[in-house]
């Protein structure tokens, strides 16, 4: 839905609302770090009263209670984050891994994690459904992309690792302004 939505819509257009939606999601990552309690209000720990009606919680230990309701909610977060992946063509992490933080209350190395896990998921039925409408794979431009993309999670995992998540967000927050502030800029330029 999001590729199709993206036909309809200008270069232009895209790059802006990319950049604009970059920086709300780096704005939102940025007061999470700053103060997990009001960052979102979708996710409560369980006996907080201020957000006891929040459509997702988490008992004493922090595991996620997926109820019916939570459950809708991610589903419905899911589908959000597909159609904007597909509209403005990013890797799903720009976009899963802030949800996944906002609104399932999830730490952010596990939210990393799991991107990574949904986005290979999603990416093997991306390459059968190229490959069954009979596109080809350039082989040598992705062994290459994979080889670079390897080394770079390997080091960035390493980084990662000595990083609090607080930390981690803030350096996550700032790398998305900086890509929003590109894409505006560059569809102001072109």
């Amino acid at each position: 839905a999001g590729a199709y939505l993206a036909t309809w819509l200008s270069e232009q257009l895209l790059l802006v609302l990319f950049g604009l939606l970059m920086l709300v999601v780096a704005f939102r990552m940025w007061a999470k770090a700053n103060n997990s309690a009001i960052a979102s209000g979708v996710c409560a720990t369980e006996g907080d009263a201020v957000n006891d009606r929040s459509a997702c919680q988490r008992d004493e230990d922090g595991r996620l209670r997926l109820t019916s309701r939570c459950a809708r909610l991610l589903v419905l977060v899911g589908l959000a984050t597909g159609v904007l992946s597909g509209t403005f063509g990013v890797g799903g992490g720009f976009v899963i891994v802030p949800a996944l933080v906002l609104f399932s209350g999830m730490e952010f190395h596990r939210a990393v994690g799991t991107s990574l896990f949904a986005i290979f998921l999603i990416s093997i039925s991306g390459v059968a459904s190229h490959l069954a409408n009979g596109n080809e794979l350039p082989i040598d431009t992705t062994i290459q992309f994979l080889a670079g993309g390897f080394v770079g999670m390997w080091l960035g995992g390493k980084v990662a690792k000595r990083m609090k998540g607080p930390t981690l967000q803030k350096v996550f927050a700032g790398a998305v302004v900086m890509v929003a502030v590109f894409d505006i800029f560059q569809s102001i330029i072109v």
